[in-house]
C-alpha cells in the first residue's frame, strides 16, 4: 500500500506541534479536512496539500466544507507544502477557491510562510491555536 505524501506531512505536523491530533484519512463525509487538532480548548482543522508544481488539487467538496466551517467562525486552514523548496504556506479556510484557481502563486490572505528554521514549528503551532 502506497502512503500518500500528505499522510507523511500530517505525521510531521503531529510530531512537531504539541496538541491532541486526530487524522482523518478515510471519512464517511466527503470534504472533511485531513487533520483535527485541539490544544488548550482551541480546536482546528487542517486540509493538507503537498505540491511539486504550481497547481493545488482541491475538490469542490473540500472548498465547500472549509468555506462553510470558516464562515461559522471555525478555525480551519489549508496548509500547503512545496515538496521542492520545503516551504509551507498557511491559508485561512475560506481561501480554497483562490488556491484551486491560482495554485502555489496564491498570496490572497496568506497567514504564515514557514521555511524550516529552528523555531518555526512552535511559531506555526502557536499561530494556528491562538
Amino acid at each position: 500500500m502506497t502512503v500518500k505524501i500528505e499522510s507523511n506531512f500530517g505525521r510531521e505536523i503531529m510530531k512537531n506541534i504539541d496538541a491532541f491530533w486526530q487524522p482523518f484519512t478515510i471519512t464517511s463525509t466527503a470534504g472533511i479536512p485531513d487533520l483535527y487538532g485541539i490544544r488548550d480548548g482551541v480546536s482546528i482543522w487542517l486540509e493538507l496539500k503537498c505540491i511539486n508544481k504550481n497547481s493545488i488539487n482541491i475538490s469542490p467538496l473540500q472548498i465547500s466544507w472549509n468555506y462553510n466551517h470558516f464562515q461559522q467562525n471555525g478555525k480551519n486552514y489549508y496548509i500547503v507544502r512545496d515538496t521542492r523548496s520545503k516551504i509551507i504556506k498557511l491559508y485561512d479556510g475560506d481561501k480554497g477557491r483562490e488556491l484551486a484557481e491560482q495554485g502555489w502563486k496564491c498570496d490572497g490572505g496568506k497567514n504564515f510562510v514557514f521555511r524550516y528554521k529552528y523555531d518555526e514549528w512552535k511559531r506555526l503551532g502557536d499561530y494556528m491555536f491562538s
